[in-house]
């Protein structure tokens, strides 16, 4: 990933902390000499998930989560951690308060975001599904209409077979069923608006009109029975 480097470079710039401080009845001191004692993109996954799931809570601060920040996206993004999920890596994002951080370090984050939501909708069936990365990326708390108008674009097969997946299994009536997404939020109403407010059902119904491959009419078809009846 092209943004994966960018990342890289940009919180490159970021010292290496000589050590991370935890809470002492959670982590045993020195624990994090695994994770500083070489460059961050040579952190071992099943070492930096202890890490991840305990960060800026019980274990370290947000400079330390600033330095880690490359590799915690990279593993997050290829499902590299068995715990924590990417949505709970994704929303130290916004525990870490990244939307004030200088400019460069945003537009790296935000490229980031855009390009694992491209690759996905471009890979069917993906690790994490679409459904994670689209809770993921909402727990950062970007808007997420760009990434719900790229979706729309339907413009591969993996993005119908995507759609598919998320209405006929992660979708039950007027809530969405990952356990993740913060159903106060904006942006659970934002997707629940775009699936039932007519955004979904016309993008199904253009990609029928241009589409001639029965299976993947049988998709379509599926989808637009699954999708809520518009508001």
């Amino acid at each position: 990933m092209k943004a994966l480097g960018r990342l890289y470079e940009v919180f490159g710039a970021v010292g290496r902390p000589a050590s991370v401080s935890g809470c002492p009845h959670c982590v045993e001191p020195g624990e994090e000499a695994c994770l500083l004692s070489g460059p961050v993109s040579a952190i071992e996954a099943g070492s930096l998930a202890r890490y991840a799931a305990k960060a800026l809570t019980t274990w370290g601060d947000v400079p330390e989560f600033r330095y880690f920040l490359p590799r915690l996206l990279e593993c997050a993004a290829a499902d590299a951690f068995s715990y924590p999920d990417p949505e709970i890596v994704l929303g130290k994002l916004a525990v870490a308060g990244w939307h004030d951080w200088p400019a460069a370090e945003r537009t790296a984050v935000t490229a980031f975001l855009h390009e694992w939501w491209h690759d996905t909708l471009h890979r069917h069936p993906s690790r994490p599904l679409a459904d994670t990365v689209l809770c993921a990326v909402a727990a950062t708390g970007v808007d997420l209409a760009p990434f719900l108008d790229a979706w729309a674009g339907l413009e591969s097969d993996a993005a119908i077979a995507h759609l598919h997946d998320f209405v006929t299994g992660g979708l039950s009536g007027q809530r969405l069923t990952n356990a993740f997404w913060d159903r106060d939020a904006p942006a659970h109403a934002q997707v629940l608006a775009w699936l039932a407010g007519g955004p979904a059902a016309r993008a199904v119904e253009a990609a029928f009109a241009r589409e001639s491959r029965e299976p993947v009419l049988g998709l379509l078809a599926d989808v637009h029975q699954a999708l809520p009846p518009r508001s």
